[in-house]
């Protein structure tokens, strides 16, 4: 039994030994090629997997770097402000370092847009809301990488570090909605032109046209970045790209037809009380425009010469020189007038008050005062009729007629009708007169000068002045001269119109009436005499000053003027 089991130790350990060879290199095999396969896929893997945890790191380090200096009290390093270092301050400190440095001073420049066919407009960094004081601007900078976004604040965080950012990003975003403004007053009618492809410059006469191009049409959006872009890289002008793509050729006629117009001066509304809508002459001379055009290449920005007639006077310049100046004035007395006779003075002198004359019209005094009724509010008064003293409704309404006669005179307007008294007038000189009556005779003159004119009347302790305002172009005046001489039957006066320019050469001398005034009878009560005693000429304005007539000092209380029989 023993040997038995010996031998079947023997044949198990023999089985052993057989079986454990094999399978002792077969596992060998198996560990060698497992060896060498756990070696192949690690040399692939690991090295993809170190780059990503080291990304992941560096990620991770940024996004805490980022975290932290957004988070910080102070500006970023290397930070600067038109060269003004600010960089690891606080936004007190770099108040102060601007204070220092100048900032103040700082206007942030300006951008100047150039647009098709010759249009350009300019925005400042003021109008861009760009310009900053030094408390604003040291808090802009630290608001830059201090915003709360962190991918943000990293970018801006790491542009510091490396030295790269400064004044344009801190004042490099605009205020929008002005400078969109901006844009859109300068671009709107620029639009509206280039529509048709041309632009009409009036101001330089000139006629733009892009060549191959049947329309452009300029783009807010574009121009808006365009200046963006021009205030952070420091640049002080931009071009709107343009590339032509449409006809080289242009109907001139066509255009002709659409800007063609003739001039229009403004002129006087008496309805608003202000100058008219004037408007420019312009012509294009076809022929020359086309060789001009037919030389220049696509693309190119064709600048074509246009007349231009401008109004005499714009709307603006008429408005500006109306009634600007006097031109005529003359005063008289009604101090020992009776209360009927004050009262039509200051009526008659109402009624004319304000009245205006565009050039060529003419004034009648009759229509104006209108015929002198007590329902039209005037009194009785004394005046002569037939040689003799009445009292009539209206008496002494003469005397603002005759004064506005001295006006118009010193005016330099064109009397149209005029009569002297049958007696002589104490309030005037000899010659200087005008009798009116319901029905003739009759006051008229007509606005003779280039500008609307305007009568204006003061009555104030019994004098009667009366001017006449309009424009004084040349700084011309009138001077009246006069002569007189007795008769058996009255007494005969010749007045003449001198014209000085400015300088006090005479320019003309014209004869201007020719007046007789009768005597009073002889001893009839009822018809006093005035003596009025002729003198040197009354001033027509303030500048230049001509001798003035003085006014006599004794007036009889009534009967002075001829009115409705």
């Amino acid at each position: 039994m023993a040997k038995g089991k010996h031998e079947v130790k023997k044949s198990s350990a023999a089985k052993k030994s057989t079986a454990k060879k094999p399978q002792t290199k077969k596992r060998t095999s198996t560990a060698k090629k497992t060896s060498t396969s756990k070696k192949t896929t690690g040399s692939k893997k690991n090295p993809a997997a170190i780059i990503a945890l080291i990304l992941v790191l560096l990620v991770a380090a940024a996004a805490a770097t980022g975290f932290i200096a957004g988070r910080s009290s102070t500006i970023h390093p290397n930070l600067e402000l038109n060269g003004i270092a600010v960089g690891g301050m606080t936004v007190d400190e770099a108040e102060k370092a601007l204070q220092d440095g100048g900032w103040e001073a700082q206007d942030g420049g300006s951008v100047l847009v150039k647009l098709p066919a010759g249009y350009e407009f300019t925005v400042t960094a003021e109008e861009a809301g760009l310009t900053m004081n030094c408390r604003e601007a040291a808090e802009a900078a630290y608001a830059y990488g201090h915003s709360g976004n962190l991918l943000r604040d990293i970018k801006a965080y790491f542009k510091c570090i490396a030295g790269k950012a400064g004044t344009a990003d801190i004042l490099g975003t605009m205020n929008s909605d002005l400078v969109m403004e901006r844009i859109d007053g300068a671009v709107t009618e620029l639009n509206e032109k280039l529509k048709d492809g041309y632009v009409v410059d009036v101001e330089k006469e000139l006629l733009y046209v892009v060549k191959g191009a049947d329309s452009v049409q300029v783009d807010p959006d574009i121009v808006y970045d365009l200046i963006l872009n021009a205030f952070k890289n420091g640049e002080t002008q931009v071009t709107y790209p343009f590339e032509a793509e449409g006809d080289a050729d242009c109907d001139f006629e066509k255009i002709r037809d659409e800007i063609y117009a003739e001039p229009l001066d403004a002129e006087y509304d008496k309805e608003t009380h202000r100058a008219t809508e004037s408007s420019i002459g312009i012509d294009l001379d076809i022929k020359a425009a086309e060789k001009i055009f037919n030389a220049a290449k696509m693309g190119d920005l064709v600048e074509i010469p246009l007349k231009i007639t401008m109004p005499k006077y714009t709307s603006d310049q008429l408005d500006e020189l109306l009634f600007r100046d006097c031109l005529g004035k003359q005063t008289t007395s009604y101090s020992t007038s009776g209360a009927g006779r004050c009262t039509n003075v200051e009526l008659s002198a109402s009624k004319i008050n304000g009245v205006i004359l565009n050039p060529g019209e003419t004034f009648s005094y009759n229509d104006v005062v209108g015929k002198r009724t007590s329902e039209a509010g005037f009194k009785t008064a004394a005046a002569y009729a037939g040689g003799k003293v009445v009292q009539e409704i209206g008496g002494g309404i003469c005397q603002t007629s005759s004064t506005l006669y001295c006006a118009a005179l010193y005016a330099n307007l064109k009397i149209t009708a005029r009569d002297c008294h049958h007696f002589p007038v104490s309030y005037l000189p000899y010659g200087m007169d005008a009798t009116v009556s319901w029905g003739g005779p009759e006051f008229k003159f007509q606005n003779s000068r280039d500008f609307p004119i305007k009568i204006v009347t003061h009555c104030e302790n019994k004098q009667l002045t009366v001017e006449i305002w309009g424009t004084d172009i040349d700084g011309s005046y009138v001077e009246i001269t006069s002569s007189s001489g007795s008769t058996a039957s009255g007494i005969s006066a010749t007045t003449y119109r001198c014209v000085y320019d400015k300088d006090g050469n005479l320019i003309s001398r014209t004869l201007e009436a020719n007046s007789f005034y009768h005597n009073h009878s002889e001893g009839s009560s009822d018809n006093p005499s005035p003596t009025p005693t002729p003198s040197s000429d009354p001033t027509p304005s303030d500048s230049p000053t001509p001798t003035e007539d003085p006014v006599p000092t004794e007036i009889p209380d009534e009967p002075t003027d001829s009115v409705d029989p």
